[in-house]
């Protein structure tokens, strides 16, 4: 029988502060071991002493992190987190009870439900395949993750866990969410307009968004990815107050998806003339 002990954990940084270490800290003890690996271009050893802690002093993206995070494990059963979300102890219960109560051999990964400011989630039991959800808070299986490939580096921000579970599922692994288990997660800052509660992160992140989506639609061929597509320019055009600065980062992810310009974003004034 699998025991949380047979459970990692790989947590990403991103200029941490003390709320974020205390809340790692608070969950530190629910799996057998936790990494931190640090996307920010300052140490922040200090403040996570004590703790399995891999200082990267410069963005490297999410995927890269994850991957360095993995590599730098060895067990079989892998977390990986977002330093927003918060790890519980009947989140890994629930995952356990899964694990040693049914065939998981053609399963690549297991997801949560999330609870957050604009979704409230509810244990429901039992457990459905589903095609996409969020890396945070969904555990891996290294064996698949060697026959599939690691997470797409040149994704580098945002759309890398779909690129990655529609990947899996191209080579015949499913993708299982586990309603029992609900994931505490904070996103980006939350807006209200015309009683619609939505997130609002900065323009650069619309860039990756728009470039990542349109980019991994296309390679899979993904109806779902489009229609997210679609919601992200609608969202802007209509609720968004400051308009202009998104469309412009938006179209321009855009551009360079259809281009198969990945990588991190580097400002371009070429690129931006006319945009």
């Amino acid at each position: 029988m699998l025991t949380s002990k047979d459970i990692a954990c790989v947590v990403v940084l991103y200029n941490p502060d003390e709320t974020i270490a205390m809340n790692i800290r608070r969950y530190s003890n629910t799996v057998g071991r936790l990494v931190l690996v640090d996307n920010s271009s300052e140490d922040h050893s200090e403040m996570l002493e004590g703790m399995d802690y891999l200082p990267l002093m410069e963005n490297t993206g999410i995927a890269h992190a994850l991957n360095v995070g993995i590599e730098h494990l060895s067990e079989e059963y892998i977390i990986t987190m977002d330093q927003d979300s918060l790890l519980s102890s009947d989140v890994v219960e629930a995952y356990l009870k899964f694990l040693n109560h049914h065939d998981s051999s053609t399963v690549g990964a297991m997801t949560c439900q999330y609870e957050t400011d604009r979704h409230h989630a509810r244990k429901k039991g039992g457990f459905e395949n589903v095609k996409l959800s969020m890396q945070s808070g969904t555990i891996f299986k290294r064996s698949v993750l060697q026959k599939t490939g690691a997470f797409d580096e040149r994704l580098f921000l945002d759309v890398v866990d779909y690129e990655y579970f529609l990947r899996m599922e191209q080579m015949g692994f499913g993708l299982i969410r586990i309603n029992d288990a609900v994931l505490e997660h904070h996103p980006a800052e939350t807006h209200e307009k015309l009683g619609i509660k939505y997130g609002v992160a900065s323009p650069l992140r619309y860039y990756y968004q728009a470039r990542n989506l349109l980019w991994t639609a296309r390679k899979y061929h993904s109806a779902e990815l489009y229609r997210r597509l679609l919601i992200k320019w609608a969202k802007i055009l209509l609720l968004f107050d400051d308009k202009k600065e998104y469309l412009r980062m938006f179209r321009q992810g855009i551009r360079d998806a259809k281009e198969g310009r990945l990588g991190k974003y580097v400002q371009d004034p070429d690129r931006n003339s006319d945009l």
